[in-house]
């Protein structure tokens, strides 16, 4: 089962997010447009995601999937 979450920061390629359960190198869909990134921080219910793909069509508040 994929567990969804919420992006809470968006620095460019750089956002956080919180309400996923997610481990260093996972995968991830992030936003409404479903952008592919990859986790590279977990601070406790933050995760930090490095986000492959342009990120100016996001904003805060959007669904964050990880895929494992």
């Amino acid at each position: 089962m994929n567990e969804k979450g919420k992006l809470i920061r968006i620095a460019g390629p750089v956002v956080v997010a919180t309400g996923i359960n997610a481990r260093m190198y996972d995968l991830v869909r992030v936003g409404n447009e479903n952008l592919m990134g990859e986790v590279i921080q977990v601070d406790g219910e933050k995760t930090t995601i490095q986000v492959y793909e342009d990120t100016s069509g996001i904003k805060p508040g959007e669904p964050v999937e990880n895929t494992g």
